[in-house]
């Protein structure tokens, strides 16, 4: 599998992994490129050498300061779907990669810091991994995935308005409701809530101009 095939195909689970639990997307999308070796070395769908049982794999490691074989058990999956929901399951479960400052630099989307965290917390044996991971990063533009997923992630946050704003926005929705303008009785009550997202302001002022203008819907 090419480069960018493999980068289309876990790119959205990335970004829906960053959304649900915050591991940056590149950090994802580069561990599995690397453990993995672009998708081409994932026997059991395991896309990040996750050990455990389900299967016997002889892989390298760094040991004493060189490169030997070992054979151990990995952890086997479904799909790579799964692979990498467990992932982030598995680095939130482990205490020493809050303690290395991790999910830190995640929330500041600092995906350098993120690698050296990895290394600092013993993901990997190899004494250049955080290097590697960042140079994959760089050379695949992977960061913009991270922006994206904060992107989507922002979006739903309640929308940042004055308490007097909240209120006006209410009223004025309130009186509409009673002119027959607005039926849906959520959007007053968001409003005089604080709880209406940027995405659902917009939306909503589409459908007040339209109905403006006689349009139904």
């Amino acid at each position: 599998m090419d480069k960018a095939t493999f980068i289309t195909a876990i790119a959205p689970l990335a970004v829906d992994g960053q959304i649900r639990i915050g591991v940056l997307a590149s950090i994802t999308i580069a561990q599995a490129a690397l453990e993995s070796g672009w998708g081409m070395a994932a026997p059991g769908n395991n896309l990040f050498g996750i050990k455990g049982t389900g299967q016997d794999i002889v892989t390298g490691e760094y040991a004493d300061g060189r490169f030997v074989t070992v054979k151990d058990g990995f952890r086997m999956y479904a799909s790579w779907e799964e692979s990498i929901i467990d992932h982030s399951r598995y680095l939130l479960a482990n205490s020493r990669y809050r303690a290395a400052g991790f999910w830190e630099r995640c929330a500041e989307l600092d995906y350098r810091g993120a690698a050296r965290a990895l290394q600092t917390a013993g993901y990997a044996t190899d004494p250049n991994y955080a290097g590697k991971l960042i140079a994959l990063i760089e050379a695949n533009y992977l960061a913009r995935y991270d922006r994206v997923a904060a992107a989507r992630t922002d979006e739903k946050k309640p929308a940042e308005l004055e308490a007097w704003q909240w209120k006006m926005l209410g009223d004025s929705l309130e009186g509409l409701s009673r002119e027959g303008f607005l039926t849906d009785s959520q959007w007053t009550r968001k409003a005089y809530s604080a709880a209406m997202t940027v995405s659902e302001l917009e939306w909503l002022g589409a459908i007040l101009f339209a109905r403006d203008k006689g349009i139904d819907v």
